[in-house]
C-alpha cells in the first residue's frame, strides 16, 4: 500500500461502537469467568479461555464462528429475538454445544454494549455469568460439577417454606460448607459478612413477596476464617404441580475478578495521573484510548478524538511522522522504538520529547496496536549536553579532579588524577581523600580547612599529600563544595596541580640528592642533616633527641625466596606503616638496603622512648600484603638516647648501631635502649677508635669484590673493592655502615689506607696466578683525598707489588670536585701521570659540567644508583641517564650503571648506550675466593651463548 492510501484508510472514522466491542473484549480477557463478544451479525469477536475451554476450544474461539453454531436448535430462535430487538439486558438459560457435540446446560447473561435506534448496527457483548445444572434429588452431585468448578460458579435452590437448599458440589466449596450436609437458608445468611447480611436478608425478602429477580455482590465469610467475594443471583419459581416454591439461582466466586477490578481501577488512576501522554493506536493508526496528558497536549476531548486516525487528531506533525516512518518496524518486526521528537509548546518554544512506541499483542501474539508514550525530556536534554560539554573538559583537563559525596567518599576522578597520584579510579571509589595525606600536615591546618570550606563553600592553598609508592609531592589545591536547589551539600569537587621542579633543575636535582628514588623518604645524607639540625647546642628551644636504627629482620631470605621486586614493594610498604606511625614531625629515613632510620624530638626519658618502639613493634606485626603475598615482618630496633652521646652525632649513630648489634645477636624481633655508665658519653668516641684500630690489628675487616659486567657478552671486566667489618659486639657490619663508623672514629685515613693496599696484595696475586681480573676500582673518601699523601703513597704500592697501574682504578664522589676543586685537579693530575685510571661516581647528584670532565683526566663514570633504581618507572630519572650517557659518549668517557636490580634495567641500559653495569641482578659483592671461582665461569663464554646475567649463590 502507498503512502497516499495509508493516509486515505487513516482518516477513515471509526463506529465508537466497534471500538467499545473492541475494548471490551480486551479486558473480559482478564476475568476468570466465561465470556463472549459478538457483533451485530451474531459473529464471535472475542471470548475468554474459561468460555472458550467450556464449549471446547482450548486454544480460543475462532474470529469466523457464528454465535448460532454453538447454541442448541431451541435455543437459537430465542437468542437470536433477542439480538434483533432494542432491548438492553436479559438473563437467558441456554444449552451450548461443545467442540465434542457434548451439550452444556448453562445460564447466560446478555448485554449490549452500544444503545441505538438500529440495534442491528451495534455489537452485542454476551457475558457468561452463571451454569445452570438440571435439579437432582438432595445430596446428590448435580449435572455439571466439573464445568461449574472449573468456571467456580455454582446454581442452588431453596425451598421457600423449609429452607430447604438443594446444590452442586462446587457450591458447597464456595461457601465452605461440608458437602452432602442439609443447609437451610437461615444457615446460608449467616455465612454472609455482617456488613452484607442485612442487604441479603432484604433482596431475598422482596424476591419471595414481590417475585422480583435479584442481583447483588457480598462477601462470604468461610467457617475456616477465609473471606471471599461472590455475586449472587437468582428469582422466585412460581409453585408447580406440587405445590411447592423455590428460589433459584446461581452464585460465582468474584474473588480473583474483584482483585483485577481494583488493580485496573489503581492502573488507571495511574494512567490518567501520569504526567506523560499516553495513547493506543490501533494498525490503522486509529486513536483507540488516550489519557488527559495526550488530550490536552493535542488540545482535544475524548469525544472528538477517539477513533480518529492520528494525523487528523495531531494535524500531521512530529508524532505523526515519526509513528508512520516506523509503522513496519512496530508492527510487522514487532519491535519497540525509541526516538525524540521537537515541538512547538504553548509559550511558543521548542520543546524537545522522548517518544516510545511498543507494540501490543493479543493473547495469539499477534501485533494489534501501538502503545505511544510520550515525555518532556527538554530540560533533560539540555542537562545532558552540557554535562557533554563538562565531561570532555573533566577528562581533558591536565589538573587532577576528586568528587566526593557528602560524606566526603570519593565518587568520581579523573585520568589526570591516576596519573598524578598513582591511584587507579577503582582503587580510591568508595574511600576518603585521607589515603592521600603525607601525614606532614598538623589536625589543626584540617580543621580550618573544612571550618573555611563549610562556612565560606571554597578553600585553595597549598597542601603536602602523598602517592601511592609513597612519595610526598606538593599540590595546589582548590576545594569547592557543590549545593542543591534546597541549599543541602550533595558533593565536594576538588582540583589540584602538582607544584612540580623542572627535571633538570636545581629543586629536583636536591631531591635526588636527599630522598631514597624507592620509598621516596629522606635518605642517609638529609637524615644526617636533620640529626645535626637536631642536636645543635645553639639552636632555640631545643629538645632532647632519641635516634632509632631498625633493620628489617631476615630480608634476604625474602628477596631470594620471592624476588627482588616483591622485596622492594614490601619495603615501600614497610616505608608506610612506619609513617603512619609516627608524628609528621618526626623524620623517617632509608638509610641503607633493609635499614630505616627515625630522629624524634623532645622524647625526655628512656621509658618513652620504649612506648615508641612498642608502638612500631605492634604496627609491623600486622601482615602486610604485598602483591598477592601476605608477608609478615618484624624488625630488629637499636635506640640512642642523647643523653648519652653528648651532643655527637657520630656516637649517636655508633650508640643506636651497638643497641641494634646487641638486639640481632640475642634473636631479633626485639629493641633495645643503649645505655652507658655516668662520664662515659666523653670516651665514647675513642672506644670506637679503638674498636676500629683493633679490628684492623686482629683482622676483622675483610675485602669483598662487587663484579661489573658487560652488558652485550656477560663478561666480567672488572670489579668495585668493598669491605665489611666482622665486629663481636656490633655483629657484621656493612660497607656504607663502616664508612659512617670510621668517619666518626677518625679512622678513614687509616681504613682507606689498609683498603688501598689490601686490594693491590690481592691484585697481585692474581696476576701471579694468570686469573683474567681485569680492572679493579677502589674507593677513595674526602679525607684521603685532602689530608693524606694520596698518589705518593699509591706508588710505593704499585712498585711494592709490582702492578700494571691501567689495571686499578681509583673512585672518587662527583661532589668532591666542587667542594675541593683545586686538590681534585692535583690529585687527578697525580694519578693519570702514574697510569691509574680516574672513575667518578655517584654521578648525576651534582652540577656536573662538560667543561670540566675534558680539564680533567676521567676514565669513567658511574651512574648513582638512584637514577638506575627508578628507571622504567621514573621518565624524569630515564631522562637524566640519558643524557649522561651521551655526554660521556660525546667526550670518549666510559660509563658503567650502578645498581641494576632487573632484565626491563639491563634492557633500557643497552638500548640508550651503557655497555657496564653493576648490580644485584648479576651477583652481590663477594668475597675473594668466591669472586675468582665465579669469574673463571664468565670470563670466556662461546661468541653465540645466551648471556646469563645472574650466578646461582645458592
Amino acid at each position: 500500500m502507498h503512502r497516499n492510501q495509508e493516509t486515505t484508510e487513516h482518516t477513515t472514522r471509526v463506529d465508537p461502537t466497534l471500538q467499545n466491542a473492541v475494548d471490551l473484549g480486551k479486558l473480559l480477557d482478564a476475568l476468570p469467568c466465561g465470556a463472549v463478544v459478538l457483533d451485530a451479525d451474531q459473529r464471535v469477536v472475542a471470548a475468554t479461555r474459561v468460555f472458550s475451554a467450556l464449549v471446547g476450544y482450548p486454544q480460543g474461539l475462532t474470529t469466523d464462528l457464528a454465535f448460532a453454531d454453538l447454541l442448541d436448535d431451541e435455543d437459537v430462535s430465542r437468542v437470536g429475538g433477542f439480538l434483533t430487538t432494542g432491548e438492553t439486558e436479559t438473563t437467558q438459560s441456554v444449552r451450548l454445544r461443545t467442540r465434542a457435540g457434548r451439550p452444556v446446560s448453562i445460564v447466560m447473561h446478555f448485554s449490549r454494549l452500544a444503545s441505538g435506534e438500529a440495534p442491528a448496527a451495534h455489537l452485542v457483548g454476551i457475558v457468561v455469568e452463571q451454569h445452570a445444572l438440571a435439579s437432582t434429588p438432595a445430596h446428590s452431585e448435580l449435572a455439571g460439577d466439573e464445568a461449574q468448578a472449573f468456571a467456580k460458579v455454582a446454581n442452588w435452590e431453596i425451598e421457600v417454606a423449609t429452607g430447604r437448599t438443594l446444590a452442586s458440589r462446587t457450591w458447597y466449596d464456595i461457601w465452605g460448607f461440608e458437602p452432602d450436609t442439609d443447609i437451610t437458608l437461615d444457615a446460608v445468611l449467616l455465612q454472609i459478612h455482617p456488613d452484607d447480611r442485612e442487604l441479603a436478608r432484604a433482596t431475598v425478602r422482596q424476591a419471595i413477596e414481590a417475585a422480583v429477580p435479584f442481583r447483588f455482590r457480598h462477601r462470604i465469610t468461610r467457617p475456616d476464617g477465609t473471606l471471599r467475594w461472590a455475586e449472587s443471583a437468582g428469582r422466585l419459581k412460581p409453585a408447580g404441580t406440587n405445590g411447592v416454591s423455590k428460589l433459584s439461582g446461581v452464585v460465582m466466586d468474584i474473588t480473583q475478578r474483584r482483585a483485577a477490578e481494583e488493580a485496573l481501577a489503581c492502573y488507571y488512576e495511574i494512567v490518567s495521573a501520569s504526567p506523560d501522554r499516553i495513547a493506543f493506536l490501533d494498525r490503522g493508526c486509529c486513536l483507540l484510548a488516550a489519557n488527559a496528558a495526550f488530550l490536552t497536549a493535542i488540545q482535544r476531548t475524548q469525544d472528538n478524538a477517539v477513533g480518529r486516525s492520528l494525523q487528523e487528531v495531531e494535524r500531521q506533525g512530529p508524532l505523526s511522522e515519526l509513528v508512520y516512518r516506523n509503522l513496519g518496524r512496530c508492527l510487522d518486526g514487532g519491535h519497540p522504538v525509541v526516538d525524540d521528537i521537537r515541538e512547538i509548546g504553548p509559550d511558543g518554544q521548542v520543546r524537545e520529547s522522548e517518544v516510545r512506541l511498543f507494540p501490543h499483542r493479543d493473547d495469539r501474539d499477534k501485533v494489534t496496536g501501538i502503545v505511544v508514550n510520550i515525555r518532556d525530556v527538554t530540560s533533560v536534554r539540555d542537562s545532558e549536553r552540557r554535562l557533554l560539554q563538562s565531561a570532555v573538559v573533566y577528562a581533558a583537563t591536565s589538573d587532577g579532579v576528586l568528587m566526593t559525596d557528602a560524606a566526603g567518599r570519593i565518587v568520581a576522578v579523573n585520568a589526570a588524577f591516576s596519573r598524578i597520584t598513582g591511584y587507579a579510579e577503582a582503587e580510591v571509589l568508595g574511600r576518603k581523600p585521607s589515603l592521600l595525606n603525607s601525614h606532614w600536615h598538623t589536625k589543626s591546618f584540617f580543621t580550618r580547612m573544612w571550618r573555611r570550606l563549610i562556612k565560606q563553600g571554597v578553600w585553595e592553598g597549598e597542601i603536602w599529600n602523598r602517592r601511592k609508592d609513597g612519595e610526598i609531592y606538593l599540590q595546589k589545591l582548590h576545594i569547592r563544595r557543590v549545593l542543591d536547589g534546597r541549599g543541602k551539600v550533595t558533593n565536594f569537587v576538588g582540583v589540584f596541580a602538582e607544584r612540580i621542579a623542572a627535571a633538570n633543575g636545581p629543586k629536583h636535582v636536591e631531591f635526588l640528592a636527599h630522598y631514597d628514588p624507592l620509598t621516596k623518604l629522606p635518605n642517609r645524607l638529609l637524615f644526617d642533616s636533620r640529626l645535626a639540625y637536631a642536636m645543635d647546642p645553639a639552636r632555640r628551644n631545643r629538645t632532647p633527641v632519641a635516634l632509632f636504627l631498625l633493620d628489617l629482620d631476615r630480608f634476604a631470605n625474602i628477596n631470594a625466596s620471592l624476588g627482588h621486586q616483591i622485596g622492594d614493594e614490601l619495603l615501600r610498604t614497610v616505608g608506610l606503616r612506619l609513617r603512619e606511625t609516627i608524628r609528621p614531625a618526626d623524620t623517617l629515613a632509608r638509610l641503607s638496603g633493609n635499614q630505616f632510620g627515625l630522629l624524634f624530638e623532645g622524647i625526655q626519658t628512656p621509658a618513652e622512648a620504649q612506648e615508641i618502639a612498642r608502638r612500631l613493634r605492634s604496627a609491623l606485626r600486622a601482615p602486610m600484603t604485598v602483591r598477592g603475598h601476605e608477608v609478615f615482618a618484624t624488625m630488629s630496633m637499636g635506640i640512642a638516647l642523647e643523653a648519652c652521646a653528648g651532643n655527637d652525632t657520630e656516637v649517636m649513630l655508633a650508640h643506636a648501631a651497638t643497641a641494634l648489634g646487641n638486639v640481632k645477636q640475642g634473636g631479633r624481633d626485639g629493641f633495645r635502649i643503649y645505655s652507658e655508665a655516668p662520664g662515659g658519653a666523653s670516651t665514647a668516641r675513642q672506644r670506637l677508635t679503638d674498636m676500629l684500630r683493633l679490628g684492623l690489628e686482629k683482622g676483622e675487616f675483610e675485602l669483598l669484590f662487587q663484579p661489573r659486567v658487560h652488558l652485550e657478552t656477560g663478561r666480567w671486566p672488572g670489579a668495585e673493592v668493598r669491605v665489611r667489618w666482622n665486629q663481636p659486639e656490633l655483629g657484621l657490619v656493612g660497607h656504607e655502615r663502616l664508612s659512617a663508623l670510621a668517619e666518626s672514629g677518625g679512622m678513614t685515613v687509616d681504613l682507606g689506607q689498609w683498603i688501598l693496599a689490601e686490594a693491590c696484595r690481592q691484585l697481585r696475586d692474581w696476576s701471579v696466578g694468570g686469573t683474567p681480573i681485569g680492572i679493579l676500582a677502589v674507593s677513595i673518601s674526602e679525607t684521603q683525598l685532602t689530608r693524606f699523601d694520596l698518589v705518593g703513597s699509591l706508588e710505593r704500592l704499585l712498585r711494592a707489588n709490582a702492578l700494571d697501574p691501567a689495571r686499578l682504578e681509583l673512585s672518587f664522589a662527583e661532589s668532591l670536585l666542587f667542594k675541593h676543586p683545586e686538590q681534585a685537579r692535583e690529585v687527578l693530575d697525580g694519578l693519570h701521570r702514574l697510569g691509574v685510571g680516574v672513575t667518578l661516581n655517584e654521578v648525576g647528584t651534582s652540577w656536573l659540567a662538560p667543561p670540566a670532565l675534558r680539564r680533567l683526566p676521567i676514565r669513567r663514570l658511574t651512574i648513582h644508583r638512584s637514577f638506575v633504581d627508578a628507571m622504567p618507572d621514573s621518565p624524569d630519572d630515564l631522562a637524566v641517564v640519558q643524557s649522561l650517557i651521551a655526554m660521556a659518549q660525546a667526550l670518549d668517557i666510559e660509563v658503567t650503571a650502578d645498581g641494576v636490580r632487573d632484565h626491563r634495567q639491563r634492557f633500557i641500559l643497552l638500548n640508550i648506550g651503557c655497555l657496564e653495569a653493576q648490580g644485584d641482578l648479576f651477583a652481590p659483592p663477594l668475597t675473594a675466593s668466591r669472586y675468582e671461582g665465579f669469574l673463571l665461569q664468565v670470563s670466556a663464554p662461546p661468541h653465540d651463548a645466551p648471556v646469563e646475567p645472574r650466578l646461582a649463590l645458592g
